[in-house]
Protein backbone atom coordinates (compact mmCIF):
# COMPACT_ATOMS: atom_id res chain seq x y z
CA UNK A 1 0.00 0.00 0.00
CA UNK A 2 2.97 2.30 0.61
CA UNK A 3 4.03 2.45 -2.83
CA UNK A 4 0.28 3.85 -3.87
CA UNK A 5 0.52 6.49 -1.80
CA UNK A 6 3.65 7.37 -3.01
CA UNK A 7 2.42 7.34 -6.32
CA UNK A 8 -0.42 9.25 -5.85
CA UNK A 9 1.94 12.02 -4.00
CA UNK A 10 4.10 12.19 -7.02
CA UNK A 11 1.09 12.24 -9.80
CA UNK A 12 -0.73 14.99 -7.59
CA UNK A 13 3.02 17.06 -7.29
CA UNK A 14 3.55 16.58 -10.97
CA UNK A 15 0.21 18.18 -11.51
CA UNK A 16 0.55 21.17 -9.89
CA UNK A 17 4.48 21.85 -10.93
CA UNK A 18 3.16 22.49 -14.51
CA UNK A 19 0.98 25.78 -12.98
CA UNK A 20 2.56 29.08 -12.56
CA UNK A 21 3.16 30.38 -9.23
CA UNK A 22 -0.32 31.00 -7.36
CA UNK A 23 -2.07 30.60 -10.43
CA UNK A 24 -5.41 29.51 -9.58
CA UNK A 25 -6.77 26.22 -11.18
CA UNK A 26 -9.22 27.04 -14.27
CA UNK A 27 -7.42 30.29 -14.74
CA UNK A 28 -5.59 30.71 -17.67
CA UNK A 29 -2.07 30.70 -18.28
CA UNK A 30 -0.15 33.42 -19.21
CA UNK A 31 -1.16 37.47 -19.89
CA UNK A 32 -5.31 36.15 -19.99
CA UNK A 33 -6.84 38.21 -22.72
CA UNK A 34 -4.89 37.51 -25.96
CA UNK A 35 -5.85 37.63 -29.66
CA UNK A 36 -9.42 38.93 -30.65
CA UNK A 37 -11.85 39.97 -28.19
CA UNK A 38 -15.13 37.87 -28.00
CA UNK A 39 -17.99 38.93 -30.05
CA UNK A 40 -21.76 39.53 -28.48
CA UNK A 41 -23.36 36.98 -29.96
CA UNK A 42 -25.55 33.47 -29.73
CA UNK A 43 -22.95 30.35 -29.53
CA UNK A 44 -24.15 27.38 -30.69
CA UNK A 45 -24.95 23.74 -28.60
CA UNK A 46 -23.65 20.60 -29.36
CA UNK A 47 -26.43 18.09 -29.24
CA UNK A 48 -26.11 14.35 -30.10
CA UNK A 49 -29.17 13.22 -33.31
CA UNK A 50 -29.66 9.44 -34.10
CA UNK A 51 -30.59 9.40 -37.39
CA UNK A 52 -30.62 5.95 -40.02
CA UNK A 53 -27.08 5.66 -41.85
CA UNK A 54 -28.65 5.73 -45.44
CA UNK A 55 -30.09 8.97 -44.39
CA UNK A 56 -27.50 10.20 -43.06
CA UNK A 57 -24.99 9.28 -46.27
CA UNK A 58 -27.32 11.03 -48.37
CA UNK A 59 -27.66 13.77 -46.33
CA UNK A 60 -23.37 14.00 -46.38
CA UNK A 61 -23.64 13.65 -50.75
CA UNK A 62 -26.19 16.58 -50.68
CA UNK A 63 -24.41 19.09 -48.52
CA UNK A 64 -20.49 17.95 -50.72
CA UNK A 65 -22.42 19.04 -53.83
CA UNK A 66 -23.78 22.24 -51.99
CA UNK A 67 -20.09 23.04 -50.17
CA UNK A 68 -21.85 23.21 -47.22
CA UNK A 69 -22.06 21.49 -43.70
CA UNK A 70 -24.76 19.35 -42.40
CA UNK A 71 -24.66 21.48 -39.63
CA UNK A 72 -25.83 24.25 -42.03
CA UNK A 73 -28.57 21.89 -43.50
CA UNK A 74 -29.98 21.04 -40.75
CA UNK A 75 -29.63 24.25 -38.84
CA UNK A 76 -31.55 26.34 -41.71
CA UNK A 77 -34.18 23.02 -42.25
CA UNK A 78 -34.52 24.45 -38.27
CA UNK A 79 -35.09 27.38 -38.49
CA UNK A 80 -38.08 26.91 -41.04
CA UNK A 81 -39.48 24.74 -38.90
CA UNK A 82 -39.51 27.07 -36.30
CA UNK A 83 -41.37 29.81 -38.61
CA UNK A 84 -43.97 27.55 -39.56
CA UNK A 85 -44.69 26.83 -36.25
CA UNK A 86 -45.25 29.93 -34.29
CA UNK A 87 -48.37 29.13 -33.35
CA UNK A 88 -46.73 26.38 -31.17
CA UNK A 89 -44.57 27.92 -29.69
CA UNK A 90 -47.03 30.89 -28.88
CA UNK A 91 -49.42 27.90 -27.54
CA UNK A 92 -46.36 27.03 -25.43
CA UNK A 93 -45.45 29.98 -23.84
CA UNK A 94 -49.10 30.60 -23.06
CA UNK A 95 -49.39 26.99 -21.15
CA UNK A 96 -46.34 27.79 -19.54
CA UNK A 97 -46.96 31.29 -18.73
CA UNK A 98 -43.45 32.53 -19.82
Amino acid sequence: MGGLKERESQRISAGGSTRGKGQKVGQPIGRGRRGRPKEERELKIRISLSVFPSLYGDIQKIAYVQRRSISELIGELLIQYRIDHKEEIIEYERIKNV
